[in-house]
């Protein structure tokens, strides 16, 4: 098992969702994503780390997404948590409005990365669960242990819905699934009494500073965290790196 393991840790773990709108990887070297945004002509840079300006590898991905000339949006996910009702909204938006080509990652490009890339397949025309499944491979490095079952879990719950109401797939009915009937399972940011956490942030390549940020808050934000991040748009972080935990 360790040469094929060896082969996709040392390719990134690169893979192609839907050909020319969205590719998927681990984290990449600085020169690698360059090389990659450059020969897939990728627009948009999907972090699903989240924004973490006090990590060395979040500074250099992001001065290799705008110097490449893409876009980087942070998504702050973890593994063993389901997603909650904003963060699956954001999802979907993002999903449908970034500017494609885009690249989606996380550290090892397995379970985020996986869940993620499985949401572009149940909304393209021709998607279905079992090629949702599909993002969800050893291929990928993806393993149906801990925190691995939490992420295909939401497809499953998805299949397990479908079945119960005697339907079949298509993009919207699962758009609409996602937004309405989805209920998260514990754990989740849903029930936490008040998110430190960011749903996005857009960084795009400026003029006169290098790069212009925006961010976008869940309903439960913590209020301080949201004045403090408004007045220093270095701030936003996930539980890749601690900006947040203070």
């Amino acid at each position: 098992m360790a040469l094929p393991i060896g082969i996709r840790w040392s390719s990134g773990n690169f893979g192609t969702v839907d050909p020319g709108r969205f590719y998927r990887s681990g984290q990449l070297s600085p020169s690698a994503l360059a090389r990659t945004i450059r020969a897939y002509k990728i627009r948009t840079v999907i972090n699903l780390r989240g924004c973490n300006p006090d990590q060395a590898w979040y500074r250099a991905e992001r001065a290799a997404t705008l110097e490449a000339g893409a876009v980087q949006v942070d998504v702050s996910l973890v593994t063993d948590h389901w997603l909650s009702h904003d963060q699956a909204r954001t999802l979907i938006e993002l999903l449908d409005s970034c500017v494609k080509p885009a690249l989606i990652h996380c550290e090892w490009g397995a379970e985020r990365t996986g869940m993620t890339s499985s949401f572009v397949e149940l909304l393209r025309p021709g998607g279905s669960p079992g090629s949702a499944r599909g993002q969800y491979s050893p291929w990928y490095l993806y393993l149906p242990t801990r925190d691995g079952r939490i992420m295909a879990g939401h497809v499953a719950l998805y299949e397990s819905w479908l079945r119960a109401s005697g339907l079949t797939h298509n993009p919207d009915r699962f758009r609409r699934w996602l937004l309405g009937s989805y209920q998260p399972p514990w754990p989740s940011r849903e029930y936490w009494r008040c998110n430190p956490y960011p749903l996005l942030v857009v960084t795009r390549p400026g003029r006169a500073d290098g790069y212009r940020i925006t961010a976008t808050w869940p309903a439960n934000a913590c209020p301080r965290t949201v004045a403090t991040s408004a007045r220093s748009s270095e701030r936003p972080g996930d539980r890749d790196g601690n900006a947040l935990r203070r």
